[in-house]
């Protein structure tokens, strides 16, 4: 199918792994040249006399190592600044990192943890048992501030790197260099979705391991007022997804080619909330987050295009605004002059309806007010405008108003109807008597 074929080139974007520090200025145009972030190391440090944990932040480098090692030596970036911060220095040849990365430096933020194995063996090829000690996972996620993507790379310490005299401690020094390589990542783009009612929506979300693995993938809903319900789950082992939600899929296919992305089909007001794609390889399991948003855009009306009334006329203008959500939307009458550079004036003393839900869970309300017309009226506008979130601008809906004078005419006309009816009456009047008036035979 062509939208499967879509699938891939969607999710599998270049997506960033760049980080920014504030204190910390990247060097060089960016990272693809300069083979280095700045990133935050965050831990958890036990103080033996109080019996707590505090949290520990440090600056730190990310870099990059070129094509990996020759003759014992690291090929490191030649403009590194001269400063004692901590370096993880990744083989690039150990995992694909750098294809997704792209040179906003400044809508990054890069984030370096310990990852906890709660004392289980990681069993990866090509790793001895060591590599399950809490001293030897890690992971570095890069998020866009702007919410374009999220990256998170599990990092594990070379072997032949000396052990931490201080098992469960691990504090990068001043100036230490400690080698990594990145045998699993996992990216989403965006970490922001929105999509109307009745769509097909895709959330993005890949990976990539050093080595072909028995991947597992759970799709998980968070809705509002937090209830939580798995969608789909996927299993490396039986090659099966096992399907929860009726509307949610996978392409089985391209699961093997790092494509764990989840297709929502006829999107409903229930279906929003934040989604997690978790995937898991031997004990190492990653989380990406995204939220999804339903807005559905307003249908907005008026009673009437356009009024003509004569001086002390009244009559009621009514918007009507339907099939919108969610329902945190503003509506305004506003009285516009005639000339165009005034500023519109809001009208006060607007009466409105609350708000109706229907079945599909959308909302419907209406704003109004009484209009006396006067000749100031005359030539200019009421128009009803209606923000929303769904809307990239306003919507104004118009009503154009003509006010005639009161006239003499009007006045002669009225006092002859009142005069008509007069005379009627006392003409009804005398023929009621004349009837009742007993015949002299």
């Amino acid at each position: 199918m062509s939208r499967r074929g879509s699938l891939a080139a969607g999710c599998l974007l270049c997506i960033g792994l760049v980080g920014t520090l504030s204190g910390i200025r990247a060097a060089g145009p960016g990272f693809r040249s300069s083979r280095q972030l700045p990133c935050v190391f965050e831990t958890s440090k036990f103080i033996p006399l109080s019996k707590e944990t505090e949290l520990v932040r440090l600056h730190v480098r990310l870099l990059l190592s070129g094509t990996g090692r020759k003759d014992g030596q690291t090929f490191l970036p030649e403009n590194l600044p001269p400063d004692k911060i901590p370096l993880f220095i990744v083989q690039e040849s150990s995992g694909d990192i750098l294809p997704y990365a792209n040179e906003d430096i400044e809508m990054l933020d890069c984030r370096i943890s310990p990852y906890y194995t709660a004392d289980t063996q990681v069993i990866w090829p090509g790793r001895d048992i060591r590599a399950s000690s809490s001293n030897s996972w890690f992971t570095c996620t890069i998020t866009h501030t702007a919410g374009k993507y999220t990256t998170t790379a599990f990092l594990v310490r070379d072997q032949e790197q000396k052990e931490n005299p201080n098992p469960g401690q691990f504090l990068p020094g001043i100036g230490e260099q400690f080698h990594f390589s990145a045998p699993l990542l996992v990216h989403s783009s965006p970490t922001r979705r929105r999509s109307g009612l009745a769509r097909d929506v895709w959330l993005h979300c890949a990976f990539s391991t050093d080595h072909p693995a028995e991947v597992s993938i759970q799709w998980v809903l968070q809705q509002k007022g937090g209830h939580r319900k798995q969608l789909l789950a996927y299993s490396g082992a039986s090659r099966r997804v096992e399907g929860l939600a009726p509307r949610a899929e996978m392409v089985l296919e391209e699961i093997p080619k790092g494509n764990a992305s989840l297709l929502l089909r006829n999107t409903e007001v229930r279906d929003e909330g934040t989604y997690s794609c978790l995937v898991s390889v031997a004990s190492l399991t990653a989380e990406q987050t995204i939220q999804l948003q339903i807005e559905e855009k307003p249908t907005v009306t008026v009673n009437v295009n356009s009024l003509s009334l004569v001086e002390g006329e009244q009559h009621k203008l009514v918007c009507t605004v339907r099939h919108y959500y969610p329902h945190n939307i503003q509506v305004q009458w506003l009285r516009e002059p005639k000339d165009s550079w005034k500023v519109p004036d809001v009208v006060k003393n607007i009466l409105s309806s609350s708000h109706r839900q229907s079945s599909n869970g959308t909302y419907s309300s209406s704003r109004y007010f009484l209009l006396t017309a006067s000749l100031k009226d005359d030539g200019h506008r009421y128009t009803c405008r209606v923000d929303h979130p769904s809307l990239p601008s306003p919507v104004r809906r118009s009503v154009t108003v003509e006010v005639r004078e009161a006239t003499s005419t009007a006045w002669l006309l009225l006092l002859l109807g009142l005069a008509g009816s007069l005379l009627g009456a006392l003409w009804y009047l005398h023929k009621v008597r004349s009837t009742a008036k007993p015949k002299p035979y």
